[in-house]
C-alpha cells in the first residue's frame, strides 16, 4: 500500500511516500480502506522533533470504507463506511483517560496510507450528510472541540464563549458548535478577513488580538475556549467575568502561561485543562452533526502523496480550518 513516512524531523520533506506491506488485522480488530485523512497540530508537534522513532506514519484522523474483518468482530462488515475514533483506550472515567490511553497515530500507524487496523470498537458509521473529506476533518478536532464547549463550557443559551485564534482546526468546531447550541460567540484573529469568516460560521464578532487593548472590548465573558496559549492568556483571563472559566487544549504559541493568581480567586474564575474526549463523548458529537445545521470547515485537499505540500499549507498565515489528504479519488 501507499503509505507517507516521516523520515527526517523539521522540515515537511520529511514525509516520504512509501511502499508498505497491507496490514492484516487480528482478532477484534477491522481494516479500513481509507478514502481521506486530515492533518493536526499533533502531526505537526511530532515532524518538528517529537521524541519518537523513526521511520513513523503520521495520521489521527480518517474516514474509509472497511475491507476486512478480523476474528470475533460483531456489528462491522466489510463495505461499512466508518469514521475512525483516535481517542485509543480511553476508559470509564470520564473526568479523565486512563493509563492505556494514547492517540492514533504515533506509536500506532497513523492515518497517512491508504489502510488502516483499528480495534472495531473505534469504528463509527459515517456521517451521511458529510462529504470524505468533512468526514475526516471531524473526529480529532471535532471531539477536542465538543469536550472542551459542551462537557466543560455548557454552551447554550444565556452564555457567552469567548474563541482565540479563530482560524485554527478546533477552533472552527467550537464556534459552530457553540453556536448551534445557542450561546453567543465571540472571537480573536489575526485579520479582518478571518474575522468575517468566524462571523460566517455564527460568531458574533471578536476582534484582532494584534490590537492592543482587546480584552477590555470583548469581555465580560463566560467562558475562554483556547488552543492559542501563552500569548491568549493575560488578555483571556481578564475577559472572564466573575466565577468565569478558561478552558484550554492547546499551547501554540507557548506553554508559560501568565495568571494574575490574586484576580483568579477573588473572582473565583477557574483553569481546566483538556484533550480529546470518552467515547461516549464521541457518541454525542455524531449524534449532534447528525442533525446539525453546521459542516466541517475543510480548509484545503492535497493527494496522499503530497503530505509535505499540506504540512507546509498547515503552517500558513491565511489557513482557516481543516487541511486534508485525498487517499482515494472522490475524497473531495
Amino acid at each position: 500500500m501507499l503509505a507517507v513516512e516521516l523520515r527526517a524531523f523539521d522540515d515537511p520533506t520529511g514525509l516520504v511516500p512509501a511502499e508498505l506491506p497491507d496490514p492484516e488485522p487480528g482478532p477484534g480488530e477491522v481494516r479500513v480502506d481509507l478514502v481521506a485523512a486530515a492533518l493536526n497540530r499533533r502531526d505537526w508537534w511530532i515532524r518538528r522533533g517529537g521524541k519518537v522513532s523513526l521511520p513513523q506514519v503520521l495520521g489521527s484522523d480518517g474516514a474509509g470504507i472497511v475491507s476486512a474483518v478480523g476474528g470475533g468482530v460483531e456489528g462491522v462488515a466489510t463495505g461499512d463506511e466508518v469514521v475512525i475514533d483516535p481517542s485509543l483506550d480511553w476508559g470509564e472515567d470520564e473526568e479523565a483517560p486512563g493509563p492505556a490511553f494514547r492517540i492514533l497515530g504515533v506509536p500506532d500507524q497513523g492515518t497517512y496510507a491508504e489502510r488502516i487496523v483499528v480495534g472495531a470498537h473505534q469504528l463509527r458509521p459515517r456521517p451521511p450528510r458529510l462529504t470524505w473529506a468533512e468526514s475526516a476533518a471531524l473526529p480529532l478536532a471535532g471531539l477536542t472541540a465538543w469536550r472542551a464547549t459542551v462537557t466543560h463550557v455548557q454552551a447554550g443559551p444565556g452564555r457567552t464563549i469567548l474563541v482565540p485564534g479563530a482560524g485554527g482546526g478546533v477552533a472552527t468546531f467550537v464556534i459552530q458548535i457553540a453556536r448551534e447550541l445557542g450561546a453567543r460567540v465571540l472571537v480573536t484573529t489575526s485579520s479582518e478577513e478571518k474575522l468575517e469568516r468566524a462571523r460566517a460560521l455564527g460568531a458574533e464578532g471578536g476582534a484582532l488580538y494584534t490590537d492592543s487593548g482587546w480584552s477590555e472590548r470583548i469581555g465580560p465573558v463566560d467562558a475562554v475556549v483556547d488552543s492559542v496559549g501563552a500569548a491568549a492568556w493575560p488578555g483571556a483571563l481578564a475577559c472572564l467575568k466573575r466565577g468565569g472559566r478558561l478552558v484550554n487544549f492547546a499551547d501554540t504559541t507557548g506553554d508559560r502561561g501568565e495568571v494574575d493568581i490574586t484576580r483568579l480567586y477573588f473572582e473565583y474564575q477557574r483553569i481546566q485543562g483538556t484533550t480529546m474526549g470518552s467515547p461516549r463523548e464521541f457518541d454525542a458529537l455524531l449524534a449532534h452533526v447528525a442533525d446539525a445545521s453546521w459542516r466541517p470547515v475543510v480548509d484545503s485537499v492535497f493527494p496522499l502523496a503530497d503530505a509535505a505540500g499540506a504540512h507546509e499549507r498547515l503552517d500558513a498565515p491565511d489557513r482557516f480550518g481543516k487541511v486534508v489528504l485525498a487517499v482515494r479519488p472522490g475524497a473531495e
